[in-house]
């Protein structure tokens, strides 16, 4: 953040509310992911206890304060808390040397957590923000990335959508490609997935890909439209299958002699018994 001093305006005041009941470092921790939450966010602290129900009389109470007793319990916090009638849940508990800190949205049940080490980020317990937690700003905005975040879009959200719209747009293009593919021509069909032939190289195979064959030929060559390949008398003709035309038909002139077809292979003796 930056500048520290602004965003911890408002500090000095919740901790001369609950300065005579900070009794340990945790203590202090939690009342600066409180401070992070109201401040932040906006959240409005509706009590203590872990109870999932959001009365009515809830939706429009809350306090920017600490409730009373909120640090009573040696090793656990239960703060609650409501957004946008919303309710999230702040959890606290004391393991051997560390603090793990969860945050649960009680709607979308997505939950976060950080682990903190009280000894080593707490110089002391009573002061300034910045002497009692010398990396307090670093600490403030762990608990707004790590704690916050990921349970609750809010202030941030169009920040996020920015960001995401254009992290996509980067993701969609290829470092290999030189130039953009050339689009195909207006009413040419291309199978899902399949990409615009590049650099003008011809459509070889391209059908294949389509079970309509909707693009092409694929590797088969068309039918020519010729009345030698009609099938029948009467056929209108087009993609037929071939048909060469057998017996004498001088009448159609099609295949003039000598018939190439026909001719004898090479050193050919004559034998036709051979």
């Amino acid at each position: 953040m930056s500048n520290p001093g602004d965003y911890f305006y408002g500090w000095d005041l919740l901790y001369k509310t609950i300065e005579k009941d900070i009794n340990k470092k945790d203590d202090l921790l939690i009342a600066l992911a409180h401070f992070v939450l109201t401040k932040y966010s906006q959240f409005r602290c509706i009590g203590l206890g872990e109870d999932k129900i959001l009365m009515e009389d809830e939706e429009v109470s809350g306090s920017e304060l600490l409730p009373d007793n909120w640090n009573i319990d040696e090793n656990n916090y239960a703060l609650r808390y409501i957004y946008d009638k919303q309710l999230y849940i702040l959890l606290g508990l004391r393991t051997e040397d560390s603090l793990i800190i969860t945050l649960l949205n009680v709607k979308t049940r997505k939950v976060s957590n950080i682990c903190l080490s009280p000894e080593e980020i707490v110089n002391d317990i009573r002061g300034s923000v910045t002497k009692m937690i010398p990396s307090a700003s670093q600490l403030a905005d762990r608990y707004r990335r790590e704690l916050l975040e990921p349970v609750y879009q809010g202030q941030n959200k169009s920040t996020t959508t920015q960001t995401n719209t254009t992290s996509t747009t980067t993701d969609q293009s290829d470092p290999l490609r030189i130039g953009m593919p050339m689009h195909p021509p207006v009413g040419q069909y291309h199978p899902v997935g399949v990409e615009p032939r590049p650099f003008g190289f011809p459509e070889v195979g391209r059908g294949d890909l389509d079970p309509l064959g909707r693009g092409g030929h694929g590797n088969l060559f068309p039918f020519p439209s010729h009345p030698e390949f009609r099938v029948g008398p009467g056929s209108s003709g087009g993609m037929q299958p071939r048909f060469d035309p057998y017996g004498p038909q001088p009448e159609r002139n099609l295949r003039p002699n000598p018939n190439p077809d026909h001719l004898q292979p090479p050193n050919f003796g004559g034998d036709y018994f051979m």
